[in-house]
């Protein structure tokens, strides 16, 4: 009998699986990590909190629209796409403007049209 039959052959080791478990437990440490050494910020009441609430007044023919002639204290522009608001005092606080369901108001620079709108006075248009 050879030498080689007679020892007992170790089990192989599953490296795909030890390299995913050693991943996961250096992800949570990570995460630990930032956590007691400050680096996660976490958001509260206070950052969500409500500034104004807005409604809208229609501009379509037939309906009186009043404005009052005060000035709201409040300017909007367009970032990216979304509506953000800040205060006119100086203040660097802005927001973005979100509906009742905290879904963002989008925006576009140029015309104040739908995009169907927009299609149908593309589709008006002569041809050249």
């Amino acid at each position: 009998m050879s030498n080689e039959q007679s020892q007992p052959q170790a089990p192989e080791t599953d490296r795909g699986k030890w390299t995913g478990v050693g991943f996961f437990i250096g992800v949570v440490v990570a995460v630990v990590a930032l956590e007691y050494y400050g680096y996660l910020q976490h958001s509260d009441q206070q950052d969500a909190a409500v500034v104004d609430q807005f409604k809208l007044l229609t501009l379509a023919p037939g309906y009186e629209t009043r404005v009052s002639p005060k000035d709201s204290g409040k300017e909007g522009f367009c970032v990216d796409g979304y509506l953000l608001l800040r205060p006119t005092n100086g203040s660097a606080t802005a927001g973005v403007l979100v509906d009742g369901k905290n879904r963002g108001i989008r925006c576009r620079d140029g015309l104040a049209v739908s995009d169907q709108q927009a299609e149908a006075m593309k589709s008006s248009q002569p041809a050249e």
